[in-house]
């Protein structure tokens, strides 16, 4: 469940890198627009992964897309909690208000992790467990491929590539 919420971190630092012309901040526009572009990919990389019927896709999408919005919205509390205590901001704190605001980020991280764990079983009530299985593994494989488009970008301004990752080196259905 963890690494779900990695992805999410990952998706969004890649949205914001993909986007960035050397020494400029992305517009929201295009940081809206590339965030959409990886999502249709992630959604069509899953798809493929899963093999889902019309009747399967139908039920899961829905409580997979409710399930992606309590996670983006937990990772944001999280992200938020740490950046209360990050870098130059922890050194102004007090002892105990750094204690805190570190009790505050281990509370939104456990609270992060429960809402990972709370969908495990509405997953198995719309699909069989080994696609269930495989969501994990092409959630882990699509995360996978985007950390290797960002270690493929060379800070130049230029996007790395688009479009399906090429599926060598991954088992065959």
């Amino acid at each position: 469940m963890k690494r779900f919420i990695s992805f999410a971190a990952c998706l969004f630092l890649a949205v914001t890198l993909f986007a960035q012309p050397q020494g400029q901040k992305p517009s929201e526009e295009q940081r809206k627009k590339d965030f959409e572009r990886i999502q249709s990919e992630k959604i069509a990389f899953i798809t493929q992964e899963l093999d889902l019927s019309p009747e399967e896709a139908q039920v899961f999408w829905p409580v997979y897309n409710q399930c992606w919005k309590e996670a983006m919205v937990s990772h944001k509390a999280m992200m938020d909690a740490f950046g209360e205590f990050r870098g130059s901001k922890a050194d102004e704190l007090s002892d105990a208000e750094l204690e805190k605001k570190v009790d505050a980020y281990i509370q939104a991280n456990k609270a992060s992790n429960q809402v990972m764990s709370d969908w495990y079983p509405k997953f198995k009530k719309v699909l069989p467990i080994r696609k269930v299985a495989k969501l994990y593994q092409a959630e882990e494989a699509f995360q996978q491929r985007m950390i290797n488009n960002l270690r493929k970008h060379n800070g130049n301004g230029q996007r790395p590539p688009q479009g399906p990752a090429p599926k060598e080196g991954r088992d065959k259905k």
